[in-house]
């Protein structure tokens, strides 16, 4: 007997009632674990690099353009940014769990606007992909990388010990300059110096002095300005100093000197104004001793037959030791002194007597 259609209706939406069960539960789960795992979304944090594509080029400022959470707009780009990253859960639970941080560099070709999101800054696993990156935008400035020569100055403090003082232009170094590379905006303007550590000569009481220091760049606020592969890091700074020289005049005694058992009748200048200079100390103790008599001049005489003469500087002298330490002979400074004759005293008596 044929069953009628009626009772094949009724069986099929409820017949074999267990397995259909069975069956859509499985696939409520399949479908829940599905759209559980895809379109997942994270918000992390991240750090971008800046670079430009020309291997002579550097970035010397970025700016944010847009952005609505990190920073506001003109503020410089540190490289800080907020990531959303999305994709099926598993995968991204396991990204994250293996990364610290997301790290990525985009490459510039100049000068301009930069959009984040579109330079495919991170390198990500299958499935995964960046939804958001703020600050989206971003303003770069690009300039090209040149090496230029720039002299060294040597940075001097405190004052040499007494009776010193440095010698104009008695500073040097060695090398006189050195190659600084970086922005070309930059080291061809007139704000980048180099300059050596300083160096105290506080208390020194010598004629030359050498050190080695480093250098020291100064007018950079961008920290992309180096000393250039080749040129040192240090200099040597080479210093001379002369004695700081005071000056002093006084009345000198002239005593006039002839060989044993010669009597001559000398007449002429018995003192002389000398000049000096020499440092402090010493010239005040000249000065002393000239008031003592103990600093005098001598000059060798033989017979003038009556005629006078100037005495050349190189035929007086003093006595070994009555000049102070710290005075020099050519510091000395002489009047002329005039012999207006210098006879033997026969000769003398004889003229007196006619």
């Amino acid at each position: 007997m044929k069953t009628p259609l009626k009772v094949h209706v009724i069986e099929f939406f409820i017949g074999n009632t267990r397995n259909k069960l069975t069956s859509l539960l499985f696939a409520v789960v399949v479908w829940a674990f599905a759209f559980g795992n895809t379109g997942h979304e994270e918000n992390v944090e991240g750090f971008i690099l800046v670079q430009p594509q020309g291997k002579d080029q550097v970035v010397v400022k970025q700016e944010i353009a847009q952005s609505r959470l990190v920073g506001q707009t003109g503020d410089p780009f540190t490289g800080r940014c907020r990531i959303s990253i999305s994709g099926p859960r598993n995968v991204l639970t396991r990204y994250l769990d293996s990364t610290e941080r997301l790290n990525g560099t985009i490459q510039i070709e100049g000068s301009g606007r930069v959009d984040l999101i579109g330079g495919n800054v991170f390198d990500l696993p299958s499935g995964l992909s960046i939804k958001a990156i703020d600050p989206s935008w971003l303003n770069v400035i690009v300039d090209q990388v040149v090496k230029v020569e720039i002299e060294v100055k040597p940075l001097i403090s405190g004052t040499p010990g007494q009776g010193f003082v440095l010698f104009p232009g008695g500073i040097t170094t060695e090398p006189r300059s050195v190659f600084l590379e970086g922005p070309r905006e930059l080291l061809e303007g007139d704000s980048i110096g180099v300059f050596t550590q300083e160096i105290d000569i506080a208390g020194s009481a010598t004629e030359k002095l050498e050190q080695t220091v480093a250098l020291v760049i100064t007018g950079d606020d961008t920290g992309l300005v180096s000393i250039a592969s080749g040129s040192p890091s240090e200099v040597v700074v080479r210093l001379e100093f002369q004695p700081n020289l005071t000056q002093a005049q006084a009345e000198v005694s002239v005593r006039y000197i002839v060989d044993e058992e010669i009597d001559l009748d000398i007449r002429g200048d018995r003192t002389i104004k000398v000049s000096v200079s020499g440092i402090e100390d010493a010239v005040r103790e000249w000065e002393k001793r000239v008031q003592q008599g103990t600093f005098y001049l001598l000059v060798k005489v033989t017979d003038t037959e009556g005629q006078n003469r100037n005495v050349p500087t190189e035929e007086v002298r003093w006595i070994e030791g009555s000049l102070p330490d710290g005075i020099s002979r050519d510091q000395v400074k002489l009047e002329r002194i005039i012999l207006y004759s210098a006879q033997l005293l026969k000769a003398v008596r004889e003229d007196e007597q006619q």
